[in-house]
């Protein structure tokens, strides 16, 4: 059936700004504020932080819970956060953001269970259930849709699963996949005459829908019966997850030629971009790049700017990554080295200038600071990188991270004391010690403390880092060189004792 959905109405009554946990019951969706979230989510998964990235679009789709664009994003995140074997569902640090009673935030809590582990139909069926409850219908459509594949190939799928999605199809209006949907009931259960009856009657209310004799969704979900073909066609192809090169052509020539019809609409601006950059190819990056820089000066929308930013670090990434498998293959060759060097060091630039751009346009916004002061680290500029990350500390999205990079930045300027206190303070508010984050802290802690031991001859400091040290060995002998930091720790403690 042809994919006939409309996206959900927000009322834009009453928008304001609301406390970081997320919307009341009767707040207004806040799409800018959640751009915020979308925007920074899309530059942590480029950096392979699938896990910070998944969080991310989920704050962001708490203030805009329709957003299509977000909810697939935020499926690509995690479905690389799942795809290590390591990793058995949603972190305890990423749960407690996504704990509250209201239906947004359950909605957001199905959605991070589900998402790293999106074969299992039931988890599935959860979300599908939370997003009607807030009339995310567009995302419940995928989300019933991507179900109702798994479970129909599941043996195990009893009966009650099927009747379960018939019902929330029907919810949303989709009355194809609801009949669908319980049409595997009947086969699970054919004595079942009630649901036989009922199936039957929802096929002639999907028939009528398909025909134009009925309206559906009158809460939002699907977009209205569509009589005229051509445009019927063209919102199949633009609702497809996966698009021939035909296809593409004829998505970006409509994209394009309503732009030319609107060039400082915001909505056709940012349209038009998107389809060029789901090719990516060279010649559309860079015209993408044309456009939203064009769109920026006609309308002063900064969220213009940074689509723009974000193409040019993404070229510069890409770039640098082709190098560095360049390197991975011929290891001996200086000069590739060299030009591997060189790149990082333009990229690394070119990412300072961008969010120090950024939180000059945005300065509330903290993950920006947030940021700029990892970059300033990460540059050697220890000074500034300790003024941002400072201040983005305060807020709840990047604390744990930000304190990461201030303590690892005061180590780096020999001020030990402060470093020690800032990863101590950073591994209290830490829930769990062994995932990815929590091993960092330790890591750093102990290295803080390796270090005062051997500035100031301490014995009691050199004690607590080989007690680190060997925990995280225990957990994880291939973490970084922990194997030679264990030894050399433990050879300081015996020194320090013989002392």
């Amino acid at each position: 059936m042809a994919l006939d959905r409309f996206k959900k109405k927000k009322s834009q009554a009453g928008v304001a700004e609301a406390p970081d946990e997320g919307p009341s019951e009767s707040s207004a969706t806040n799409p800018a504020k959640a751009q915020t979230f979308f925007t920074h989510a899309q530059t942590v998964h480029e950096t392979g932080n699938y896990g910070y990235a998944m969080t991310l679009w989920l704050q962001g789709l708490r203030w805009d819970p329709s957003n299509m664009m977000a909810f697939e994003k935020f499926l690509e995140s995690s479905a690389r956060f799942g795809a290590d074997p390591k990793i058995k569902g949603p972190t305890s640090d990423q749960k407690k953001n996504f704990s509250g009673r209201q239906p947004v935030e359950k909605y957001l809590a199905a959605l991070l269970n589900w998402g790293p582990r999106q074969l299992d139909w039931s988890l599935a069926i959860k979300a599908l259930e939370a997003a009607a409850k807030v009339e995310a219908n567009e995302p419940a459509y995928e989300i019933g849709k991507r179900a109702l594949g798994t479970a129909a190939e599941d043996p195990k799928a009893k009966k009650d699963a099927f009747v379960t999605l018939m019902r929330q199809f029907q919810v949303i209006g989709a009355f194809d996949l609801s009949v669908t949907a319980g049409e595997i009931a009947i086969r699970k259960d054919p004595s079942d005459g009630k649901l036989a009856a009922e199936v039957k009657n929802m096929s002639a209310q999907a028939t009528m829908a398909r025909g134009g004799y009925g309206k559906t969704g009158e809460q939002g979900g699907f977009r209205e019966n569509i009589r005229d073909s051509s445009q019927q066609q063209a919102l199949e192809e633009e609702d497809r997850l996966v698009k021939t090169e035909d296809v593409q052509e004829r998505v970006i020539a409509r994209a394009k030629d309503d732009y030319k019809q609107r060039p400082t609409d915001l909505a056709a601006i940012q349209k038009f971009a998107k389809v060029l950059l789901e090719r990516a190819k060279p010649e559309d990056e860079k015209l993408a790049y044309s456009v939203l820089s064009k769109g920026y000066e006609a309308t002063s929308n900064f969220r213009l700017r940074i689509m723009a930013g974000d193409i040019k670090l993404r070229v510069g990434r890409r770039q640098v990554s082709q190098v560095r498998a360049k390197v991975r293959q011929s290891p001996d060759d200086e000069a590739l080295r060299a030009k591997l060097e060189e790149a990082e060091k333009k990229l690394l630039s070119a990412e300072i200038a961008e969010f120090t751009e950024r939180v000059e346009n945005m300065p509330t916004d903290l993950s920006m600071r947030y940021e700029l002061g990892r970059r300033c680290l990460k540059a050697g500029d220890f000074e500034s990188a300790i003024e941002h990350l400072q201040q983005a500390q305060s807020s709840k999205q990047v604390a744990q991270q930000a304190r990461l990079g201030l303590a690892e930045s005061f180590v780096a300027v020999g001020w030990l004391d402060e470093a020690e206190s800032t990863y101590r303070q950073a591994i209290d508010d830490h829930e769990s010690d062994s995932d990815d984050l929590g091993t960092q802290l330790r890591y750093g802690l102990m290295l803080a403390l390796q270090r005062k031991a051997e500035d100031n001859q301490e014995l009691s400091s050199a004690e607590e880092a080989f007690k680190l040290a060997s925990g995280i060995a225990i957990k994880q002998i291939g973490y970084k060189d922990i194997r030679e930091r264990r030894n050399a720790i433990q050879e300081l403690v015996k020194t320090l004792k013989s002392a």
